[in-house]
């Protein structure tokens, strides 16, 4: 093995490595070489050259694919090796999840040409997970590799509510139970995206954009293309960028832009240069006749950013096993689905509702006891009117559960900020004489229960779980909290479960978002998050009186062609 190394590293090998730098910028297709270049002809066969063909087809293993495609360019024998079909057929193998299924690389001649077909774009169907920035109502499509037609295609995520009935809760009967049973399926019918092994690609795969095969009614036109990320250390607060910052990512990219992203500036130059978590989709209404083909008029013009998601953020492990994609409840916004992180508590004073602490984000608000206190620049009459916001996107439902007024009635007006101080329960209204079973003397009670206290087998349920929304609505857009649970361990919990439809689950404290239209006047009301199984959550939202479940969507059953 010392003898095998020290020949790769002779001088003569040197030369020749020098020879095969990787130009990241071309494409994997590589032109005849003439047998008269100067990068065909050699004085002497190289110790490369010289191995075996079995080991140099070893060695060749380890390249990536633009290094081996480069390695092609040095002369007539390592190009026959470069173009091992084996080597070629585990480079679209290592980007299809479940690859197994793929036997073939029909329609292609071999691997490689359908490895080039679909280059740079494979990492779409690697990362298989993407979440857009649709205003307020985002969008999140899932893609894959269909190996019946060789083509790379990507479909919206849906869910339709199923079955849906009332419940009382055998708690509190005062409290309304929304059961969820979930349809998740794939938009089939209009895909998002379509690479077609044929696709006509431009000459300059990075810096153009590459139309697409999409659309079922006739003029929408559709293009996609790649993305350059913004330096981290050129990234401002005051930038519009791509996921949001709330969502872990290596990359973020711009989503706003004045020309509408069509400057060269946004797409990349190289491969070193091309963000693989980020891409862009334009789509336009073009009205032509066959007769006017040249005067054609292009309209609705659209470009959306999607990003992906990093495995670690949204894979369930053994010590984070409530993370993951969920779809949630939303009345009458419909379903949509979550990012659910799980994190580290890295405050002692849990519970404590001080934004510095890094446990809630910067400048929450709250609602607390119905003290007549307003926000500053707030009115009695915009907060009434944001009420009434509330109850007309689902929260209150008032015109079919009369309980949903009362419980919102105490709460309106009753806003203020922490300005860091520590609060007691905040579902308490000391200026409201409690009802007999009602949630605040419910929780009062419950929190200083001894058998609510945590056992030893509690101990994995540890640290704080953050729901973002992926898809959104118009009180609380996509990319934004939806509801926070600070401490699902000891110090959050409020009690465990003995009803019938609860048994056994835990309750901790939380803290769930709404707004009125256009994300005005955000804010946090004291909510319960019941931890019922690790594909199952429910969210008791303490002011409205209801009850809205979670299910946990598992991403690879809508993966399989």
């Amino acid at each position: 093995m010392e003898e095998l190394i020290g020949r790769l590293i002779s001088p003569w090998t040197s030369v020749s490595n020098n020879s095969i730098n990787i130009n990241t910028s071309s494409n994997l297709a590589t032109p005849n070489v003439s047998a008269s270049s100067p990068t065909a002809m050699s004085l002497k066969t190289s110790n490369l050259e010289a191995l075996p063909a079995e080991i140099i087809t070893h060695i060749l293993a380890f390249l990536p694919a633009e290094s081996l495609a480069a390695l092609s360019r040095t002369s007539h024998l390592l190009r026959s090796h470069a173009h091992n079909d084996l080597l070629w057929m585990q480079f679209v193998r290592d980007n299809i999840p479940n690859s197994n299924q793929v036997h073939s690389p029909s329609p292609a001649m071999s691997w490689r040409e359908l490895y080039v077909a679909h280059h740079p774009y494979w990492f779409l169907v690697r990362h298989k997970i993407w979440f857009g920035d649709v205003p307020n109502t985002g969008s999140i499509i899932l893609v894959r590799y269909n190996p019946d037609e060789g083509c790379i295609e990507g479909f919206r995520l849906i869910a339709e509510h199923g079955a849906h009935t009332f419940d009382l809760w055998q708690h509190n009967p005062n409290v309304i139970i929304h059961t969820f049973n979930p349809k998740v399926s794939l938009w089939l019918q209009d895909p998002v995206i379509k690479l077609d092994y044929n696709n006509d690609f431009p000459d300059n795969r990075l810096q153009k954009e590459v139309t697409m095969s999409t659309g079922s009614a006739h003029g929408i036109c559709s293009t996609i293309s790649l993305c350059q990320p913004i330096p981290k250390q050129l990234q401002d607060p005051s930038m519009a960028l791509w996921p949001p910052s709330i969502i872990p990512s290596v990359q973020r990219v711009r989503n706003e832009s004045s020309s509408r992203f069509r400057d060269a500036a946004h797409r990349p130059r190289s491969l070193d240069g091309m963000s693989e978590s980020t891409f862009r989709i334009r789509k336009w209404v073009q009205f032509a006749n066959i007769m006017q083909q040249l005067g054609a008029v292009r309209m609705g013009e659209d470009v959306v950013t999607y990003s992906t998601l990093l495995p670690e953020s949204c894979n369930a492990t053994k010590e984070r096993p409530w993370q993951g994609i969920w779809v949630g409840d939303y009345s009458g916004h419909g379903c949509e689905f979550l990012l659910v992180m799980q994190r580290e508590v890295i405050s002692n004073t849990i519970m404590s509702r001080q934004s510095s602490t890094g446990s809630l984000p910067p400048g929450m608000s709250i609602r607390q006891a119905a003290t007549g206190s307003l926000p500053p620049g707030l009115s009695r009459e915009e907060t009434e009117a944001e009420a009434q916001d509330d109850r007309e996107s689902g929260f209150n439902q008032v015109s079919e559960l009369q309980s949903y007024h009362d419980a919102a009635e105490r709460g309106i007006g009753s806003l203020s900020e922490t300005n860091g101080e520590t609060l007691e329960d905040p579902a308490v209204d000391s200026n409201v004489p409690e009802a007999e079973g009602s949630s605040a003397k419910i929780t009062q009670r419950t929190s200083n229960d001894k058998s609510a206290q945590t056992t030893p087998t509690d101990n994995w349920e540890y640290g704080r779980l953050e729901a973002i929304k992926l898809t959104g609505d118009i009180n609380v857009p996509r990319g934004q909290y939806t509801w926070i649970a600070e401490d699902i361990g000891p110090k959050g919990l409020i009690r465990i479960g003995n009803e019938q439809m609860f048994a056994g689950a835990r309750m901790v404290k939380s803290w769930g978002r709404i707004a009125g239209r256009g994300f005005r006047h955000d804010r946090f009301i004291p909510s319960q998050l019941i931890l019922i199984s690790h594909d199952t959550l429910a969210q008791y939202w303490e002011d409205f009186g209801h009850i809205s479940f979670y299910k946990r969507v598992n991403i690879d059953d809508y993966l399989n062609v």
